[in-house]
């Protein structure tokens, strides 16, 4: 027997696609888009149409599972989940009774993006007074950074992009991290318009696009600065829209007027010329749309970086909409609610905060030291940077690890009890999306597979199994989507939630037809002048990370990125690429400099760590810059390449600075002096 299901994509990507499940005797046989949904118009990527080799797969856990081996070798014997319970209440009191519950520390990110599930295991820990997770890995920068110079001010609705004269992607590669962004690219270029990419290297979307800015890693505040600075010293800016529609312009201008060429020039990697004529592409097209991603925010100047891209949007007056225009990072489509999802009201008393990429330090030098840890929606083993200093505190005997997990993860390895997740579809709940106005609930379409629970049904059970009888406790999921709702921005006048619970999509009011986005942020423009928070009130250029220390410099002379590959979504289907490195691009003066050959496995190293990556010699990166494409799992004897970036947090949020990263070819320090 077949049936079609409609469902929504999990994963942590902007465009969280509608999906039809096709299920045939009771098993998903096939994936495919959802034509009738608004943004994925049936079209949906590779990595998810190969889902249900996940979803079947031999590394699927099933059964609760208690280690049996050393931590990392991966070796489990089956139990009954109330054995596991009982596991968890024993082990979590001891910790309690002899170290206290700050010992105690969840570790969850977006593994599942879906509103219930993600935030599921926060209500618990709130209860249990453990240690608090600060969730920075992926956007917090980039977060804080719009926030400190935008306010609520939402993004611009992606359809707008459609009628634009020039499209920039900046810092994002569209084809691979937001593929439902493409269409209208390709609609603009139908009529005439242009795509401009700035990226440290020529990825899947600058192939396609008609210019290519190959900015440093880093560079991105620089850049921006300069063509702010072109487009006054040229006059090139709307005097009348900045006097509409924003404020503190005279402020910027006086950062602008003391900035020096030869800075711009180092600290961005483009020349003047270069800059003057992407400053005159931009002002020879009022109908452009500037499309922002995350990665260029994950260095020591990531806020700053998303702060001057908003700074010069703001100058170009993209923020007032109309045919063409905008910007977007994220959409902000339906802000507020998250306190109903995970009830901080529930904790005694504030408990210590801790960064999550600074794991690697939590778990080895912390004091006083974490002696529990749970972690769901998350595999830092492979994600974290400093994922040596990681896996060394996952090896403790004296850190009880709890796994929830659909796979055998690098993390599950090093479990002392492994739990076995359903996926998103055998579960119920809801999916906003941060590059787009949609929303939607998915209902399950298959029951769990094995005994595999929900986050939502595995906390519920185990606060049952603690004693915690508290009112978010006796929440069903669809109680407790509900109550998100009820307390959501964004949702339109007088909504039938029984309808978005039988999976009506809700389209959010935050988004207008006219692309207009100043109206949200209370009538006030865009400033360009921040009040409040970290940092300088005038957007400017701060100082470099590692890449302007000269004696790291000295040792470790080449840049390396690790943006995403088309096949991984961080480090999600890991487990289809066993025992692989991945490749690294090399750039042909490099691989000269360095002898080092097409196809030849090499190791990269640092002061944090090593990693193999099998060497690819192109063009498509520039001279001095390594690009590692995706975050494969790492073995004994190929480590990750997260082993290798820093736990340092960027300028704002304390987010991550994987873009940061100075490495050199090992053992080969003398062919470099002689280069």
């Amino acid at each position: 027997m077949l049936s079609l299901h409609k469902t929504i994509c999990p994963l942590d990507c902007p465009d969280s696609c509608g999906l039809i499940a096709v299920v045939e005797d009771g098993r998903v046989t096939e994936l495919r888009g959802d034509r009738e949904h608004p943004v994925t118009r049936g079209v949906i990527c590779r990595k998810m149409r190969r889902y249900p080799e996940r979803l079947y797969g031999p590394e699927r856990v099933l059964h609760p599972q208690l280690r049996v081996g050393k931590k990392g070798e991966g070796l489990f014997r089956r139990i009954s989940w109330e054995e596991a319970y009982d596991v968890i209440a024993k082990r979590f009191g001891e910790i309690i009774d002899r170290h206290g519950s700050e010992a105690i520390l969840p570790y969850a990110y977006a593994g599942n993006m879906g509103m219930a599930n993600r935030f599921a295991g926060f209500p618990f820990f709130h209860r249990l007074g453990a240690s608090r997770l600060d969730q920075t890995i992926c956007s917090a920068a980039a977060s804080a950074g719009w926030g400190l110079q935008c306010g609520d001010i939402p993004g611009c609705p992606p359809e707008n992009a459609a009628q634009a004269e020039l499209i920039v992607a900046w810092g994002i590669n569209i084809k691979v991290s937001n593929c439902h962004f493409w269409p209208h690219v390709a609609a603009a270029r139908r009529n005439g318009g242009r795509l401009l990419v700035i990226d440290p290297y020529r990825n899947d979307t600058a192939r396609s696009a008609d210019h290519h800015v190959a900015v440093l890693p880093g560079g991105d505040p620089a850049l921006a600065l300069g063509v702010l600075k072109v487009l006054v010293d040229e006059g090139l800016v709307d005097q009348d829209t900045l006097k509409r529609e924003t404020e503190g312009f005279a402020a910027m201008a006086e950062v602008l007027a003391d900035l020096q060429w030869s800075q711009l020039e180092r600290e961005s990697g483009v020349s003047r010329q270069a800059i003057s004529e992407l400053a005159a592409l931009l002002a020879a097209a009022p109908r452009t749309f500037v499309r922002i991603g995350i990665g260029l925010s994950r260095h020591s100047r990531g806020g700053m970086a998303v702060r001057l891209i908003a700074a010069l949007a703001g100058a170009l007056g993209l923020f007032d909409g109309g045919p063409g225009r905008g910007v977007l990072l994220s959409s902000g489509a339906f802000p507020g609610g998250r306190d109903r999802l995970s009830w901080p009201s529930l904790a005694a008393r504030p408990t210590r905060l801790i960064n999550m990429i600074h794991l690697g330090h939590a778990l080895t030098t912390l004091d006083p030291p974490l002696k529990g840890l749970f972690v769901f929606n998350a595999n830092p083993a492979s994600a974290n940077p400093d994922g040596s200093a990681v896996r060394r505190g996952l090896c403790r005997d004296d850190l009880f690890t709890v796994v929830h997990e659909q796979v055998m993860s690098a993390t599950a390895r090093y479990a002392d009890l492994l739990l076995p997740a359903t996926t998103f579809l055998e579960n119920l709940d809801l999916y906003t999306a941060y590059g787009h106005f949609y929303m939607g609930v998915a209902r399950p379409v298959i029951p769990p597979l094995g005994e595999a629970k929900s986050n939502f049904q595995l906390f519920a059970e185990l606060a049952a199994r603690m004693g915690f009888d508290d009112p978010p406790f006796r929440h069903s999921c669809e109680e407790r989507i509900v109550d998100f709702l009820r307390n959501l921005g964004g949702l339109p006048p007088g909504i039938d939630l029984g309808r978005v619970l039988a999976g009506e999509l809700v389209h959010s009011t935050r988004s207008h037809g006219d692309g207009r986005v100043l109206r949200e942020s209370g009538g006030g423009g865009f400033s360009f002048v921040a009040s409040g928070g970290a940092g300088p009130s005038v957007p400017c250029l701060t100082p470099a990370g590692e890449a302007a220390d000269p004696d790291l410099l000295a040792r470790y002379p080449l840049r390396l990125i690790a943006p995403p590959h088309p096949d991984l979504l961080n480090s999600t289907f890991g487990e289809r690429y066993a025992g692989r490195c991945g490749e690294v691009f090399v750039h042909p003066d490099d691989a000269r400099r360095w002898q080092v050959a097409e196809g030849e496995q090499v190791e990269l190293v640092n002061h944090r760590g090593r990693a193999s990556r099998v060497v690819r010699i192109s063009d498509a990166t520039r001279p001095g810059v390594l690009v590692a494409e995706g975050i494969y799992w790492p073995t004994e004897q190929s480590p990750g390449i997260n082993d290798l970036t820093s736990q340092k947090a960027a300028d704002l949020g304390g987010g991550a600075t994987f873009h940061e990263t100075l490495v050199a070819f090992a053992g080969r320090d003398a062919l470099a002096a002689i280069g």
